[in-house]
């Protein structure tokens, strides 16, 4: 059953990025874009849960003091009624010691840690425990193992203890603890995404970007969330960096039932007016594939025929010729799979292969494949490959992909209007400050290329006036269409019609 009280929140979010006693050899570690993710995770909490500015308290670095989160912080807490919903975030260094779990403050001291720390149990813990708060979702993206020298995890000292915070969900009061990695891990951040990993993907399922987390297309729930994070979060550690120890999340739940988290209020897509604002000819969208092939490799070729030197008609058509044979074996396969996966019969189907062109078009695609000499290299065959769907996205059986032998491994989208390079590119700029990726620009060709978080590249050439998709992997094409929407809905601005 869930949930669905709607009350007045408040939010106190603490973010230590750098300490007041640092140092890289005997002093606490800095924790990398700690500022960047209470900044987002404010954010959040305003934009998509309704907060107002006057209900989130920020401290960031030194404004996190001991004094600060030993007397403010319970101070607010216990201003807490029935009707609040609580929300706390911390990142930095945390620990157990002496029997307590403990959050370092900006000018907590390495040498005096027990007795310039805090206590989790005595600062929030027991605070709202005697509160009249009956709701509240803690977040803690700190971990806890041995202070290394060279390691830029989230981490200080020792494991957390978790007999404290099972204590504290003994309460018959909704409360959860979603925290950033199981005990004896570490938390990562990423330079690519600029957060920690586990706060960008907690960000990203709280704002309603992860389908799998909204429950019925409508509700985010504590047990959706946790199966995410547990399952994501590990996932992203393995594939995309190149760290080689594990990182766990875990929650800490006192609710039988699943309690609503957030309800998605507006399905239909938001734009953010700071992206790029590009208008898209949807309707003219190829997906393609070209490969540069050596004459040698074509079946056709033989011992005593010659290598082109230069580009020309006839050396054009002899390349033509050599892959005569794969042009006409390909065709075919498409014609008999397409047959097969839509249920087609011949006469639905058009399809033919000559002079170094061929092609397989019905109601559902036109499929066709282009050989040239390459103007790059005489010696070389120039293969592209392009198929334009002519249906909804939503209309394509899932075995689509078994038509091709061969994958396509981009998306192009022509570009209508006007573009200015300068303003793009700091639009990119900002699209990168706001979600990370990498950006590369270069006037002189008139090319951007961002690279999103999740290695996803797309590409403007102002001089082709077109966008290009392109997976960091292989994909096969339902994959690609889908990897493409959400990398399309961050650069354009105006709504989505990609294939539908």
């Amino acid at each position: 059953m869930i949930d669905n009280i709607k009350q007045k929140s408040f939010a106190i979010i603490i973010a230590i990025e750098d300490y007041r006693f640092s140092d890289e050899k005997t002093g606490i570690n800095s924790v990398k874009y700690a500022r960047n993710d209470a900044s987002k995770f404010k954010k959040l909490l305003k934009e998509d849960f309704g907060l107002l500015e006057e209900d989130i308290l920020m401290w960031t670095d030194k404004d996190a003091t001991k004094s600060a989160l030993e007397d403010e912080l319970k101070y607010h807490i216990r201003q807490l009624t029935k009707e609040n919903r609580f929300y706390f975030y911390y990142a930095g260094h945390g620990f157990y010691q002496n029997g307590y779990n403990k959050l370092t403050c900006w000018d907590s001291h390495p040498d005096n840690l027990d007795g310039t720390t805090v206590s989790i149990k005595e600062i929030l813990l027991d605070p709202l425990e005697a509160s009249e708060c009956t709701q509240s979702l803690i977040f803690l993206d700190s971990c806890s193992t041995y202070l290394k020298n060279n390691i830029v995890a989230r981490d200080l000292i020792s494991n957390f203890n978790n007999r404290e915070l099972e204590n504290f969900l003994k309460s018959e009061k909704y409360h959860a603890i979603f925290m950033s990695c199981s005990p004896g891990e570490k938390s990562y951040p990423n330079d690519v995404l600029k957060h920690g990993i586990w706060t960008w993907h907690l960000i990203e399922a709280l704002k309603g970007n992860v389908p799998e987390v909204i429950l019925k297309d409508e509700f985010i729930t504590d047990t959706t969330l946790k199966n995410y994070l547990s399952d994501s979060v590990p996932k992203y550690i393995t594939q995309k960096t190149i760290f080689r120890n594990t990182q766990k999340p875990f929650a800490k739940i006192n609710s039988s039932n699943d309690f609503l988290i957030r309800k998605i209020e507006k399905p239909e897509l938001e734009i953010n007016q700071e992206f790029p604002k590009l208008s898209l000819k949807f309707d003219s969208i190829t997906l393609r594939r070209i490969i540069i092939l050596d004459i040698r490799s074509a079946q056709g070729f033989k011992k005593n025929h010659f290598i082109p030197e230069k580009n020309s008609p006839s050396g054009n058509s002899f390349i033509q010729s050599l892959f005569e044979q794969e042009l006409k074996d390909e065709i075919q396969e498409v014609y008999v799979n397409t047959k097969e996966v839509l249920s087609f019969r011949k006469r639905q189907i058009e399809y033919g292969a000559e002079s170094g062109y061929g092609n397989v078009e019905n109601d559902v695609f036109r499929f066709f494949i282009e050989i040239e000499q390459n103007p790059l290299d005489p010696s070389q065959a120039k293969v592209t490959r392009k198929l334009q769907i002519r249906v909804n996205r939503n209309q394509l059986p899932e075995n689509f992909d078994d038509i091709f032998p061969n994958q396509i491994d981009e998306i192009v989208i022509p570009i209508e209007g006007n573009i200015d390079f300068d303003e793009l590119v700091e639009k990119f700029e900002n699209l990168a400050d706001e979600d990370g990726g990498k950006l590369s620009d270069n006037e002189l060709k008139g090319e951007i290329e961002y690279q999103t978080y999740s290695g996803l590249s797309i590409k403007i050439s102002t001089k082709n006036m077109e966008l290009i998709i392109n997976p960091n992997r292989d994909m096969k094409c339902l994959e690609l269409i889908d990897s493409s929407i959400e990398g399309l809905k961050k650069i354009s601005g105006t709504s989505i019609k990609f294939l539908n």
